[in-house]
């Protein structure tokens, strides 16, 4: 064999190898999913990541802009497949909770806002999805791929994803991941 196949050889194995470990993804690997892509147009992923509470994976984040951009005050999403089952209402308090601990919204808000998310989100189980997608003007809300409602309170809308994207998170190793500043 002669150096030049040789040589784009070891080149073609050396790029199969960077792709399967996670360097350069196929085409298309990174595209938002469906019901991402219907309203944020370009979206693909920013970054990854796993959250975990002491020692229990409880969900692994996927955030998705357009053209891999995030961007505050433009659309986004945000996609949490979760590890284990947890209750919509406990979903809800400790969202309540995250947002309180970064100092959004005044106690009565919090009170206003926690039967909002309550009756918003539904009991989660290991492998399911909740996903929030970011408008200008709502915030809309999936679970598995099926809308299931939205909120149209922009302060709400804006202290709940704060939860993981404001410098102050409680997680800020996952919100480095999620914002592709972290390997």
């Amino acid at each position: 064999m002669s150096p030049k196949p040789l040589v784009r050889n070891v080149l073609a194995v050396i790029s199969l190898c960077s792709a399967v470990l996670g360097g350069a993804a196929p085409a298309g690997a990174h595209d938002a999913p469906p019901h991402i892509r219907a309203h944020v147009p370009d979206a693909t992923l920013v970054g990854t990541g796993r959250f975990t509470w002491f020692a229990f994976h409880v969900y692994d984040g996927a955030l998705y802009a357009p053209v891999s951009r995030y961007a505050p005050g433009r659309p986004f999403a945000l996609e949490l497949s979760y590890a284990r089952s947890v209750k919509g209402a406990d979903i809800a308090q400790r969202s309540i909770d995250e947002i309180a601990k970064l100092k959004l919204g005044t106690t009565a808000e919090h009170a206003a806002w926690l039967p909002q998310l309550t009756k918003l989100f539904p009991d989660v189980r290991e492998h399911d999805r909740l996903t929030g997608i970011v408008l200008a003007d709502k915030a809309l809300f999936y679970f598995n791929g099926t809308r299931i409602g939205e909120i149209t309170d922009a302060k709400l809308a804006q202290a709940f994803f704060a939860i993981w994207l404001d410098e102050r998170t409680s997680a800020p190793h996952f919100r480095n991941k999620l914002l592709g500043l972290e390997p």
